[in-house]
């Protein structure tokens, strides 16, 4: 089973802050660090062992945080590059929080400080406080690195300003009056790095979730601008979740109908009780009495804390599909992952057809530990 995100801030990757820290500031006290930060280390989720360490750093770095920011501007020249990296990229994540949290009253010194670290994992969780606190500041500097001749400042100033950016701090601003985003995703609607151009479909498809109008006719004056195989890619990742959801102006932008002719769908899965760790197997079958470009997904509705559902679209597959009968065969795996948890009951599987809900299956999950939900 793959080894669990939380799992790269280990022992280890410790050591190679507590290595860099103290050859970059001699004064650093590597074997307190080590062992106030391996403290209850194993007991912590992700982003709790970042908390945990950006507070024993706090004890260990300068106070005056000018001083501090001085020694952090330096670590990138001695930091291994991402081929070399023996314990991955998230040892950097706690350093450039770091600023974040002690930096957030002197954001001129700050900012350029992100700028600075942010090659070495990615400052957007790191960049939100400020937008929340500085944000004129703030977006003045990403202004100037949507710019920049790296595409890591780049793609830095289009992921911080995600509406909706995943385990980042919310800011209202960017939710209420999405033109500060969209001013920067036309900057970079023709970057030539596919890191950025991933940036911007995940801002665009964010922005879709609350302006899905908005994101529709700039996503068409951009193909008519210039239909570009680039911005064709950035339109269709940053439309998906219109895709999904069976949004008639977003699956035209893609060539695809919401009018289609589909027969005999049969769709099972191979079990109907699992086990926590488990796959299960998922067919669909179904007859085509034409040709015609399909987008199928399927959505998993997963039984919440609260007693409630979520649901969760997986990608199945995108294609012009011959006439005549069809099959599909897929997997699903109730693995332990740190971006989701599983509740014990029905998980019920629902195929989408160009966004419309055609058959459905359920499983019944057995969790070991049954975490509880509420009443």
């Amino acid at each position: 089973m793959a080894a669990l995100l939380k799992e790269q801030l280990n022992q280890q990757a410790l050591e190679q802050i507590a290595q860099i820290l103290q050859k970059v500031y001699p004064a650093f006290n590597h074997q307190s660090f080590i062992a106030q930060a391996v403290q209850d280390l194993e007991l912590l989720e992700l982003k709790q062992r970042v908390n945990h360490i950006i507070t024993v750093l706090g004890c260990l770095l300068p106070q005056d945080f000018e001083q501090t920011a001085t020694i952090l501007q330096v670590i990138p020249e001695h930091w291994p590059s991402q081929s070399n990296q023996q314990y991955g990229v998230f040892a950097a994540w706690p350093l450039i929080d770091y600023v974040a949290v002690y930096g957030l009253a002197q954001p001129q010194i700050a900012l350029p400080t992100l700028a600075k670290l942010t090659p070495l994992f990615t400052a957007e969780f790191a960049i939100r406080p400020f937008l929340q606190h500085h944000f004129e500041l703030s977006y003045a500097y990403m202004q100037q690195w949507a710019q920049h001749e790296h595409e890591h400042l780049r793609r830095l100033a289009s992921e911080g300003l995600r509406s909706r950016l995943p385990w980042g701090q919310r800011v209202p601003k960017l939710l209420a009056e999405p033109q500060w985003a969209i001013a920067i995703l036309q900057q970079l609607k023709d970057d030539s790095s596919d890191y950025v151009q991933r940036s911007v479909a995940n801002n665009l498809n964010d922005l879709s979730k609350d302006y899905p109008q908005q994101v529709i006719e700039l996503a068409q004056q951009w193909l008519k601008e210039a239909p570009t195989v680039q911005r064709q890619w950035i339109i269709k990742h940053g439309t998906r979740g219109l895709i999904k959801a069976g949004h008639a102006e977003a699956l035209g932008l893609l060539g695809y109908q919401t009018k289609i002719s589909i027969e005999n769908i049969r769709f099972s899965v191979d079990r109907t009780q699992v086990n926590m760790g488990e796959s299960v197997g998922l067919t669909l079958s179904f007859n085509l009495p034409h040709a015609q470009a399909l987008v199928i997904d399927y959505a998993l509705y997963l039984p919440r804390a609260n007693g409630k559902h979520s649901q969760k679209v997986f990608k199945w597959k995108t294609a012009k599909f011959s006439q005549g009968q069809q099959q599909l065969t897929t997997d699903f795996s109730f693995k332990k992952i740190t971006t989701r948890r599983y509740y014990e009951g029905e998980h019920r599987f629902v195929v989408l057809v160009n966004g419309q809900e055609r058959a459905e299956a359920s499983v019944n999950l057995n969790v070991p530990d049954k975490p509880q939900r509420e009443k």
